[in-house]
């Protein structure tokens, strides 16, 4: 049922898109693998149904994405896995197109947290994808600033690893660890749990820091 969801997305957008022939090529192995593996399935599938000029298929994408997640919400709204699929399909062919590729993983993460495929962005082109973080960390959208913190971990499961040094992605976190969405909170927790593993010392700073930055700002209200 998901897949044939996935698969309608690009028909609704497009209707040249094959949806019965991309479900049955997924659907003839996917039964077999893993939640990891599965993502990963569909996004290989995906690349014989879109063009192979990555800028023509991340249009393609961007017009099959379903509405974002509801705004208004604060936690537990994931969205659907299978959606991780398209940054998978993103991460593999997008990489040397850092203008059109960010954009589009900032998209998608409104639907479904795109974690995964921005470490692969961060080792690829840190400069550049740190820069566009800057950015995200005050979006309005809160899927969009979480995944500063979620897609920067130092030990993230399944993601692979980045050479970012723990120290680079603490000033997300000063402006993150106090934010209005315990989604993002809960994420900026986990980052401070990863650090810890390697580096508590700094963690407590890190706390003491910001509870004193609290108590200055209550002193002065």
């Amino acid at each position: 049922e998901k897949v044939r969801y996935f698969a309608g997305l690009f028909y609704a957008a497009d209707q040249n898109f094959d949806a019965k022939g991309f479900e049955a090529e997924v659907m003839s192995t996917m039964l077999d693998l893993e939640l990891k593996a599965r993502m990963t399935l569909i996004s290989e599938v995906l690349e014989n149904y879109l063009p192979r000029a990555f800028r023509l298929a991340a249009a393609r994408i961007h017009a099959a994405l379903p509405p974002p997640l509801d705004p208004s919400k604060t936690d537990d709204d994931f969205g659907l896995f299978i959606l991780g699929a398209l940054g998978e399909f993103v991460a593999r062919n997008g990489l040397n197109d850092l203008p059109v590729a960010l954009p589009l993983l900032r998209e998608i993460t409104k639907r479904f947290s795109m974690e995964f495929a921005l470490r692969h962005f961060l080792n690829a082109a840190q400069d550049e994808t740190m820069a566009a973080l800057e950015d995200w960390v005050q979006d309005k959208h809160y899927h969009v600033r979480r995944l500063v913190s979620e897609g920067t971990r130092p030990t993230l499961p399944w993601g692979v690893n980045t050479s970012l040094k723990v120290q680079e992605s603490l000033p997300f976190l000063d402006v993150l660890h106090a934010d209005s969405t315990r989604f993002v909170t809960r994420s900026v927790a986990n980052h401070l749990n990863d650090i810890s593993r390697k580096n508590p010392d700094l963690v407590v700073k890190t706390l003491l820091r910001w509870h004193k930055a609290k108590l200055q700002t209550a002193d002065e209200l």
